[in-house]
C-alpha cells in the first residue's frame, strides 16, 4: 500500500517538473521582447489599447488616431478668417472686430519686451522705421509708424500684417501667440502716438474713468 502511494507521489511531481521544464523552455525561445510569451490568461498581461498612431482595422482610415470633432479648434486658438490677400489686407483697415475690446486699456508697457524681441531690429526701438538692419542696409523701406508714412492703418490692419506679413517682413502668427500679438501692436500704437504727436489711444480711457470717490474723515 505505502510503495503504490509512493509511486503515484513520484508520478505527479515527475509530470509537474517536466511541465515546469517544457514551461520554461517554450516561454525563452520567445524572440518578441515587447511580450511575455505564452501566458495563462492573456487579458492580464496584454493590454487591449491600441499603440499611438499604429494601424487598426477598427476604422475606415486604417489608423488608431481619430479627426477631432468637426467645428472643434485647439485650446487657446483663436480663428482669423480675413483672407491674405490685397483686398483681404483692404477689409482689414475698417473691420475692427477682430480688435480686443479692452484693445485701448491695455497697459502699452506689457508689450515692449516682446517688441524689442520681435520687432525693433527691423522697425527701431522708438518706431521710426531705423532698426539696426536697416541703419546696416541689410533691409530697406521700413516704414515708421507715424502717420505721415502710415495713414490709415489701424490696430486691425496691424493684426493682419503680423498674421500673414506684407513685403519684406514675413509672418509672425507661429512665433508669438494671440494674447502677444495684441500686446504688441498696442505698444505700437503707443510709439505712433509719440512718433505722431498725437495723443495715445488709450489716453481716452484714462480719461472716461470714473473718479475716487474718498470718504470724508469723521
Amino acid at each position: 500500500m505505502r510503495n503504490s502511494i509512493a509511486m503515484k507521489m513520484s508520478t505527479v511531481i515527475r509530470n509537474t517538473i517536466a511541465v515546469t521544464a517544457l514551461a520554461i523552455g517554450v516561454t525563452s525561445c520567445n524572440n518578441d521582447k515587447s511580450t511575455p510569451g505564452y501566458t495563462y490568461m492573456d487579458d492580464m498581461y496584454v493590454s487591449p489599447s491600441l499603440e499611438a498612431y499604429d494601424q487598426t482595422d477598427l476604422f475606415e482610415n486604417g489608423m488608431e488616431a481619430r479627426l477631432p470633432a468637426e467645428g472643434t479648434i485647439p485650446r487657446g486658438y483663436h480663428p482669423y478668417e480675413v483672407p491674405n490677400t490685397a483686398e483681404g489686407y483692404a477689409r482689414s483697415k475698417s473691420d475692427n472686430s477682430v480688435v480686443p475690446a479692452n484693445f485701448a486699456s491695455m497697459d502699452p508697457a506689457e508689450g515692449e519686451e516682446l517688441y524689442n524681441i520681435f520687432c525693433a531690429h527691423c522697425h527701431g526701438t522708438k518706431g521710426d522705421g531705423n532698426g539696426v538692419l536697416v541703419e546696416n542696409e541689410k533691409i530697406l523701406g521700413v516704414p515708421g509708424y507715424d502717420n505721415t508714412r502710415l495713414p490709415d492703418i489701424t490696430p486691425a490692419s496691424a493684426y493682419h500684417v503680423v498674421m500673414y506679413g506684407k513685403g519684406v517682413m514675413g509672418s509672425h502668427a507661429s512665433q508669438i501667440n494671440y494674447e502677444e500679438r495684441w500686446k504688441i501692436i498696442r505698444y505700437v500704437w503707443m510709439l505712433r502716438a509719440e512718433q505722431s504727436g498725437i495723443p495715445d489711444i488709450g489716453e481716452s480711457v484714462a480719461n472716461e474713468a470714473p473718479e475716487a470717490v474718498v470718504a470724508d474723515e469723521e
